[in-house]
């Protein structure tokens, strides 16, 4: 199964993208997609304890299961003033 990941912000200047996509597994969960994102962009792991992703426009936990052709978005953390 294929999935696009949409990276915004930081994590887009991190994994150096806008967007790829991936391949995963029937079953595979955001925790496991995550795990696959930082193996590819290292440069993502300072960032990762607060990185929180949506599948399909939708806040997902580590445990959303991801289907063929979902969009995950990786939103970094955001500050403001």
């Amino acid at each position: 199964m294929i999935v696009k990941v949409l990276y915004f912000a930081a994590a887009e200047e991190l994994a150096s993208r806008k967007s790829e996509q991936m391949e995963v597994a029937e079953g595979d969960s955001v925790g496991q997609l995550a795990m696959r994102i930082l193996r590819a962009h290292p440069a993502l792991v300072p960032i990762s304890g607060s990185v929180r992703f949506t599948v399909n426009l939708t806040v997902a936990s580590e445990d959303t299961k991801l289907g063929d052709g979902d969009e995950v978005g990786v939103l970094p953390p955001v500050a403001g003033g």
